[in-house]
């Protein structure tokens, strides 16, 4: 690496940060394990100490606020302000269900540059769709509407000890490109990894030694370096162990009851090639063959010419442009879904 490369900031596509672990829904298959955590919330002194180290050596297109249910935090505004604050990305988007969205404060709609709505079947939600786009356009926001009828299987009640298929899986898997995730002092290239130790300390597996799925942010003076290694590894993580990626079976969309959320926890797995789904498997091995799953951009330009055309879609036409896919498109290119 050249001294002008390793002294630029990483530029990526997307990170998140979790305002919440725990949720006002109760899906099956979730894979944060939303249902089975404990009331908490995101700490904005902390986010404001992680986001001041990484903002020296980093710089993310579009920062996305996610949960649990992110509109439960008591501090929402004053983590979007935090964010702002760090200067650390271009755009900032909230992901929710949805539900609490009449009860947020017009501010919310002001400060954002885009909202992201789960819409799960039988969930009731006090506002229409009309309203929600109505709301988004007065403010000029991009909405990504998402009618979330399934979910693909991830999370497993035990390890899966085929490397191979762990590698298989690891080399189709999109959350590393599109789902970056900050929690706890901590970088990590998917959502799913900083979720699998309290997961599996749940259904009972012993925890396995995890300090390689993540970097640390805070006190780092490597943080550059060991990001950037980080980010290019092609080894799968010690959570990729636990996880089904993004070519596990999908199953219908359902609320779960606390003995029905009991129930999950205490499921086995069948044989494992039982939860794969194989043709998205072979078909993501093809459709992803020499594609760049690192989530880091050489540039901004595409993702800025794809927001402003979204946007200007979404407003000529009344489309909602990042929502329009077929499943099988969805799931093997998930990595264009948030951009």
């Amino acid at each position: 690496m050249s001294a002008t490369a390793s002294s630029r900031k990483i530029t990526a596509r997307s990170l998140e940060v979790n305002l919440t672990a725990h949720c006002n829904l109760s899906c099956y298959g979730c894979d944060h394990a939303s249902p089975v955590h404990p009331e908490g919330y995101l700490s904005v002194e902390e986010l404001a100490d992680d986001l001041t180290a990484l903002a020296r050596v980093y710089h993310v297109f579009e920062f996305l606020l996610t949960g649990g249910e992110p509109l439960l935090h008591p501090r929402l505004l004053v983590v979007i302000d935090t964010i702002r604050a760090s200067g650390v990305a271009d755009k900032i988007t909230v992901i929710t269900n949805g539900v609490l969205l009449h009860k947020a404060p017009e501010e919310l709609w002001r400060r954002i540059d885009k909202l992201g709505v789960s819409i799960y079947p039988g969930v009731k939600r006090h506002l229409s769709r009309e309203e929600i786009e109505a709301l988004a356009e007065r403010n000029r926001l991009l909405l990504w509407y998402k009618p979330t009828d399934d979910f693909t299987l991830k999370l497993l009640h035990g390890e899966n000890s085929d490397l191979d298929l762990v590698r298989a899986i690891y080399s189709t898997c999109t959350l590393r490109t599109s789902c970056h995730t900050i929690h706890k002092g901590r970088y990590f290239k998917c959502s799913v990894s900083p979720f699998t130790p309290d997961w599996l300390a749940r259904v009972g597996v012993q925890m396995p030694d995890m300090s390689r799925d993540g970097v640390p942010v805070r006190s780092n003076p490597d943080l550059r370096r060991q990001l950037a290694e980080y980010l290019n590894d092609d080894e799968p993580l010690t959570a990729c162990r636990y996880c089904l990626g993004c070519v596990g079976k999908t199953i219908p969309s359902r609320q779960m009851n606390k003995l029905a959320t009991q129930r999950w926890l205490e499921e086995k797995d069948p044989d494992l090639r039982e939860l794969i789904d194989w043709p998205s498997l072979t078909a993501a091995k093809e459709a992803l063959r020499g594609v760049d799953l690192t989530g880091m951009l050489p540039t901004k330009t595409g993702q800025s010419f794809r927001w402003t055309a979204a946007r200007w879609l979404q407003r000529l036409t009344g489309v909602n442009v990042t929502a329009s896919r077929t499943r099988m498109r969805t799931r093997v290119r998930r990595l264009y879904a948030r951009g």
